[in-house]
């Protein structure tokens, strides 16, 4: 597969997430998928997608926000067929944000790895 391909795959996927379609996303993912949120209690594999989608727009909800978000500082490389995407992430009206990487291989992409950003926790010797 090229990376055309992969690239093909990675856009259905994140179409998915910005219309909240599981059908679209699982058409995009690998067999083996892991979506690692550290606000999980452990990975969300391919078959717990639809729960997590569920809690995710809870989360986004509970914040102030409706699920529109954006991406931002979008870098990629294909390097060895594996398609890295690394992007800066916002839950528009809300103070939901991090930093996410996601992996694309020939079967699809079979990692997304997020981090959350919070502006409010600093350290004690860091003064306001």
């Amino acid at each position: 597969m090229s990376m055309a391909s992969r690239i093909k795959l990675r856009e259905r996927y994140i179409q998915g997430w910005y219309g909240m379609d599981a059908e679209l996303i699982l058409a995009a993912m690998a067999p083996d998928f892991i979506f690692d949120d550290p606000a999980e209690p452990e990975p969300v594999t391919r078959d717990m997608l639809t729960g997590y989608m569920q809690r995710w727009d809870s989360r986004a909800r509970a914040a102030g926000g409706d699920n529109q978000w954006v991406l931002s500082h979008e870098t990629r490389i294909d390097k060895d067929g594996i398609l890295t995407d690394w992007e800066w992430w916002e839950v528009i009206g809300t103070e939901l944000q991090g930093a996410a990487v996601v992996l694309t291989n020939d079967n699809g992409v079979f990692l997304e790895r997020i981090t959350y950003f919070d502006r409010k926790t600093r350290h004690p010797e860091v003064s306001a």
